[in-house]
């Protein structure tokens, strides 16, 4: 009886000890975010496969977003408390909620090579910036496919603008989906497509390999540098600031690992996972197999990644006055309303 009762103290000692270490392990606080298939997304797939976030005691809840509407939507319901998204839709979010921008996701090293103009010369007959600017609006096909209401909108604007043509919202064909863009041009739909990189790389070397020849004009010269941000619900910051402090923590730090990375290292662990995020119902080994696809990853360059910091008010607010300009918000935001600096150095 007495072993009996030694037993069963020691079992009950051992239920408690895997119970306490069941709660620990889902003691984690949990953080909804939004995935997005941008460049300043890429350190949080990592921090979640290499572990950053857990070792800071978060539980990031991945919810995989393709249409910048549709992040949009999902911040303004409240069914996300991050998203990593760029100025404009930041601008657009300031009009309709309480966004506050934490940090920088990601800044391009070129401001005159972030976005790539795609065209097909066989059906549009362009070969320069020039030619597609004299051909824009002279029949429906002459438009440019493009995500509205956008920092790719802002910057074409920009660019078309020092050529002497006054932007029209006509000449733009509204497309949230890259691939689609890229597309888009490649079956004659549009005369030209407007994609950030590694997209605009990785689409052009694509239809290379495949027999469809597109050509890249990549002429934003005098366009500011536009960086990817970290967008937090306001509530969501006041209620846990110390929880935003190690989501920018474990995401920087991921960073820092990818910049030492190799580029199969890289592509090992996230393509994969990307194509499983984004793609469903695809076998990533098949498509990662593919020559056509092999060709275009290795046409793209892996860029240098900077660690979170604050938002350069300058480009906030010419992005908010281009905004204004276009009717998509009515009144201003001012840059202290919308950015914080109290998570970066």
């Amino acid at each position: 009886m007495g072993i009996y009762n030694g037993c069963a103290m020691r079992k009950s000692h051992w239920i408690l000890a895997f119970c306490a270490l069941l709660a620990l392990s889902t003691d984690a606080e949990t953080v909804r975010m939004s995935l997005t298939p941008i460049l300043g997304s890429a350190p949080v797939l990592y921090a979640v496969e290499w572990g950053m976030f857990a070792e800071e005691g978060l539980e990031v809840e991945l919810i995989p977003l393709a249409s910048q509407r549709d992040r949009i939507f999902a911040f303004q319901a409240g069914q996300v408390d991050v998203i990593v998204t760029d100025v404009a839709s930041v601008v657009l979010l300031a009009a309709r909620g309480h966004p506050l921008v934490v940090a920088t996701a990601f800044v391009p090293e070129n401001p005159g090579t972030q976005f790539s103009i795609l065209v097909q010369t066989k059906y549009s007959g362009v070969k320069t910036l020039e030619d597609l600017v004299g051909l824009l609006g002279s029949r429906n096909f002459f438009r440019i496919a493009l995500p509205l209401q956008s920092d790719i909108e802002f910057a074409t604007d920009m660019a078309l603008g020092a050529r002497g043509f006054e932007p029209d919202p006509r000449i733009y064909f509204g497309q949230d989906n890259l691939f689609i863009m890229a597309s888009m041009v490649v079956y004659g739909m549009v005369a030209a497509a407007v994609l950030p990189e590694p997209y605009a790389s990785f689409s052009r070397e694509f239809a290379q390999a495949e027999g469809f020849g597109l050509i890249v004009l990549e002429d934003f010269t005098g366009v500011p540098i536009l960086p990817h941000l970290i967008v937090f619900q306001r509530d969501f910051v006041e209620k846990n600031p110390d929880t935003v402090r190690r989501f920018l923590h474990a995401f920087g730090a991921a960073a820092a690992r990818m910049n030492e990375e190799s580029k199969e290292g890289l592509l090992t662990l996230g393509a994969p996972e990307v194509l499983r995020l984004f793609y469903r119902g695809l076998d990533p080994e098949q498509v990662l197999a593919h020559p056509s696809v092999q060709a275009a990853i290795e046409a793209v360059t892996v860029p240098h990644f900077s660690m979170p910091g604050p938002l350069d008010r300058e480009i906030y607010e010419l992005v908010h006055q281009w905004a204004l300009s276009k009717g998509y918000v009515r009144v201003e935001h001012p840059y202290e309303e919308v950015v914080t600096g109290e998570f970066v150095e």
